[in-house]
């Protein structure tokens, strides 16, 4: 079977990203028996590695669009006519969108796959976009992906009825392909390696470690959680990690920087701006805590990832944080400071139930491999041709 893939999604720096490169990467090692081509921008084309075993088919876009098709901007119609013509006519069986953020409109019937991540643009859009502008032009995007989708994915459990409810898809038509850790996440052994990567950063060693990774965006949340670190005494300290700079998501940054000051906490927070993967694994073994405080998550990858690394995790009982940490984790009310901050204070004290948490943690990870995935992803495929 002939498979194209939109690869434009493969540079974005969060989880449709993570989720493009990891699982596309999956299907075309594990799966030589189909013809993967990647479709991509040339901007991102310029800059990435490709797996072995697949064809590249480079479109010649004006801007890239993972930065194009930011909280504040829009893609190009030319752009989206020269990627949608490349997938439309470029002879596949199959046409698969690891992420709708990078969808473009199919101007031929072919059997299509649409990866909605989540719904939370349509719970929450006044945390999600910039002014009314960009809502439209989300809203006629996956209006019009819904249309052409054969078939629906998305992420995890909770992500399956918030998609089917927000968007009108039978609860038949969507399907879970779920997501795991990366191999490199995993606990370290050499605390030296942990050390330099606290000091490249300039955050302190020695007291209890507070982790946050996923952006800097509203609906992380992450004000209430310097409300709850205000509560937990002096010695914790809060390690934000997020692109801060040229995220294309809408960003709090500023609100936070604020809030750190209306505190009294900006000794008590460091904020890292992106951290490229070497350093993330070197954080999440040097932290006695994640916290993860969103308002919804879709999958929330940083849980995951943290489990591999065997760090507890404290999260919100939103979304799908419960679904995809389970045991090992502890829970919070997200608008409830006091909550928040005595969830946090349960393993930052209990250095037994730390170390529960983190076994836990490691074999709920174990559970999950991006091979399996490719397995999911290529088999509803399959099941989609079939069917059309």
């Amino acid at each position: 079977m002939r498979i194209g893939i939109d690869a434009s999604c493969w540079s974005n720096r969060r989880g449709f990203g993570r989720f493009t490169r990891e699982l596309v990467t999956a299907m075309v090692s594990g799966h030589a028996e189909h013809a993967f081509t990647l479709v991509v921008d040339r901007q991102t084309a310029a800059e990435w590695r490709p797996p072995e075993g697949c064809a590249v088919r480079v479109v010649k876009t004006a801007a890239q669009p993972t930065r194009a098709a930011s909280a504040e901007g829009a893609r190009s119609p030319m752009d989206l006519v020269r990627m949608g013509w490349a997938l439309s006519w470029g002879g596949f069986d199959a046409v698969f969108f690891p992420a709708v953020y990078t969808f473009a409109p199919l101007f031929r019937r072919v059997p299509t796959l649409v990866t909605f991540h989540d719904a939370i643009a349509e719970a929450y859009p006044q945390l999600v976009f910039a002014d009314g502008r960009a809502r439209l032009f989300w809203k006629l995007k996956t209006w019009l992906a819904r249309r052409q989708a054969d078939r629906v994915l998305t992420v995890s459990e909770s992500a399956r009825r918030e998609v089917t409810a927000a968007f009108g898809v039978p609860e038949s038509e969507v399907d879970v392909v779920s997501e795991a850790a990366a191999g490199h996440f995993k606990p370290l052994a050499d605390r030296s390696v942990i050390a330099s990567v606290l000091e490249a950063y300039g955050i302190p060693i020695g007291p209890p470690l507070i982790l946050a990774v996923g952006g800097i965006s509203p609906h992380k949340n992450l004000p209430v959680l310097l409300q709850a670190l205000a509560r937990l005494g002096p010695e914790p300290h809060v390690v934000i990690v997020g692109d801060h700079t040229h995220d294309s998501f809408l960003t709090c940054f500023r609100d936070l920087k604020e809030e750190c000051a209306r505190l009294g906490l900006t000794g008590r927070v460091t904020f890292t701006g992106f951290v490229p993967d070497e350093d993330l694994v070197a954080l999440y073994n040097a932290a006695q805590v994640l916290a993860l405080p969103s308002l919804a998550e879709g999958f929330g990858l940083p849980a995951m990832e943290a489990m591999a690394c065997g760090l507890p995790v404290a999260a919100s009982r939103r979304g799908s944080l419960p679904e995809i940490v389970g045991e090992a984790g502890v829970f919070f009310d997200p608008l409830d400071p006091e909550d928040m901050a005595e969830a946090l204070q349960r393993p930052l004290g209990d250095e037994e139930l730390r170390a529960s948490l983190s076994a836990a943690g490691l074999a709920r990870a174990a559970r999950h491999s991006w091979q399996e995935a490719a397995g999911t992803a290529v088999r509803l495929i399959e099941e989609t041709v079939r069917r059309a």
